[in-house]
């Protein structure tokens, strides 16, 4: 008998290690959010008489809940315990090892004897700690400033410009970015489709102005170059010190927007007495634009990260009975995309695309009893993923 229980508690420790393996393997995944899964599962329970219907109904609720919760996996706890005819018995509890964030009633079934209730729930954790790996992402390159050092060589001058440059053509070569170069226009001069002031705007009427779309990003990038000099024995080695600020900008807001920096040095050469010294010990021009472009390429990349990873939120708003956010397939979204409200003064809700437009997505509750108008003006944030199939 003990070994059969021995053997029992193995195969339930086995099971809590790889089941949820294979649960989470079954799970749509999203780089850097926890696995969040949809799953659909059947909860049951016995009528005891007539007037326990309701009751018989909540159980098989709870129920299907309590499943829901395990397809994510359970921890189990096992210790024995002895009764007063000093019987040995070995006790096991189960607990869920996810929670379940969301659910909807999809289906109510009875009988004489029964009451089932099936549910789509969605299971997991939605705290987002990571990359969000968006899958498109446009962004707008605005004017650049640029800073150059009197003390620095002439030559140098060009550099600034350079690296703006490279710069926009390292990030127009990544995959995932939809980057247009307006390097000739401010960002304070850039408008929006939903601007009020378009129709009165004589440039945005004839040549027309830089439009940025909800989920766009403007980046206004600062270069600036500036000399250092380190002094050793009968020699001073001199330096370039390359600072480069990006920041990352949203549609109708001039100010904030995060910042990217960077900071490069760069060695130019020594100054010595000895002319013969200061001649072999001169960095060549060429080496010094490879550091350029190579630091160029850094930044690049470091901007382009930050965008991709970055959580794409919107706010929601009610519109002729339906719930609806200014983001669509233009920034990679479409049907069955979850949401979830972020807003500290709304409950917690999952949301899924119910209709993609190109800048307009239209949202509805996963609990179909959800009063729309309590989640007009909510914050949501989009998971990057597809988990209905």
């Amino acid at each position: 008998m003990r070994l059969c229980i021995f053997a029992l508690f193995i195969w339930t420790v086995m099971m809590t290690i790889f089941l949820p393996q294979l649960a989470f393997s079954k799970a749509v995944q999203a780089t850097g959010f926890p696995s969040v899964e949809m799953v659909t599962v059947t909860g049951r329970a016995v009528i005891q008489h007539e007037e326990a219907v309701d009751e018989a109904r909540n159980l098989a609720l709870e129920d299907a809940l309590y499943y829901a919760a395990l397809e994510g996996g359970a921890q189990v706890n096992g210790y024995s315990a002895v009764d007063e005819t000093t019987s040995l018995q070995e006790m096991f509890i189960v607990r869920p090892a996810s929670r379940i964030l969301d659910y909807a009633i999809t289906d109510e079934l009875r009988d004489d004897t029964h009451y089932e209730v099936t549910i789509e729930a969605v299971i997991g954790d939605v705290q987002a700690n990571g990359c969000q790996n968006r899958p498109v992402s446009h962004v707008t390159l605005f004017r650049p400033h640029h800073q150059l050092a009197y003390d620095l060589p002439h030559w140098m001058s060009q550099l600034p410009a350079s690296l703006s440059n490279e710069v926009a053509l390292a990030l127009s070569a990544q995959p995932k970015l939809r980057v247009e170069d307006a390097r000739t226009t401010d960002f304070a001069a850039a408008t929006t489709p939903a601007n009020s002031f378009n129709q009165y705007d004589y440039r945005h009427l004839t040549s027309g102005r830089i439009e940025m779309r909800d989920g766009d990003v403007g980046i206004e990038t600062r270069i600036s170059l500036t000399a250092q000099s380190k002094a050793e024995l009968l020699s001073k080695t001199r330096y370039a010190i390359i600072t480069m600020d990006s920041y990352l900008r949203r549609p109708g807001h001039s100010v904030g927007g995060q910042k990217i920096s960077n900071e490069f040095k760069i060695k130019l050469g020594k100054k010595s007495p000895f002319y013969t010294i200061e001649t072999f010990s001169r960095e060549s021009r060429e080496a010094i634009q490879k550091l350029i472009e190579n630091a160029a390429t850094v930044h690049a990349k470091k901007i382009s990260e930050t965008i991709i990873c970055a959580p794409m939120k919107a706010r929601l708003e009610l519109v002729n009975g339906k719930l609806q956010a200014r983001l669509g397939a233009r920034q990679g979204l479409g049907a069955d995309h979850l949401a979830f409200t972020d807003d500290k003064t709304t409950k917690f809700k999952i949301l899924r695309v119910a209709e993609a437009g190109d800048n307009l997505v239209i949202l509805e509750p996963l609990d179909k009893r959800q009063a729309l108008a309590d989640l007009a003006g909510a914050n949501v944030t989009f998971l990057e993923f597809k988990s209905w199939p």
